[in-house]
């Protein structure tokens, strides 16, 4: 299919070079043994080189390395944590102190939602990871279980 395009559109070439070559033998005596009227210069410039000027605000950085910090730590991705406990202030309390001193290697918090305190524990990038940790939380917590906070 696109070899009869192309073979149609030399094809078109060819006769319109033929013609204005019979044009052109019939306008002005040519020299037969002369080449210099079979071709034509053209002279192509040099494309002109772009210049891009970009204007930023110098914060841009900063905003970036502090995006990219809040990332590692997980403030505002997709991560996974351990639910631990919910219920009242005193006894979340009392689950967290023991969680930090029984799981020293992760954070973990108290977040309220009315009308219950609730004790998170960890920052998990993955499911895996929070399934390998909620394995050793168990012992503890038997009540514990993962979630996705929103």
């Amino acid at each position: 299919m696109l070899n009869t395009k192309y073979q149609i559109i030399l094809l078109g070439f060819y006769l319109i070079s033929i013609t204005s070559l019979t044009a052109q033998d019939n306008s002005t005596p040519v020299n037969e043994n002369s080449d210099e009227n079979k071709f034509v210069a053209i002279n192509i410039a040099p494309q002109p080189e772009a210049l891009v000027t970009i204007n930023q605000d110098p914060r841009i950085k900063t905003l970036l390395d502090i995006k990219s910090k809040m990332e590692k730590n997980g403030e505002f991705s997709d991560r996974y944590k351990i639910q631990l406990y919910y219920g009242n202030l005193n006894k979340a309390n009392e689950i967290m102190k023991a969680s930090k001193e029984a799981f020293p290697k992760w954070d973990s918090s108290i977040k309220w939602e009315t009308p219950n305190y609730k004790v998170w524990l960890g920052n998990y990038r993955t499911r895996l990871e929070a399934d390998r940790a909620l394995k050793e939380v168990h012992s503890e917590f038997p009540n514990a279980f993962i979630f996705k906070p929103e």
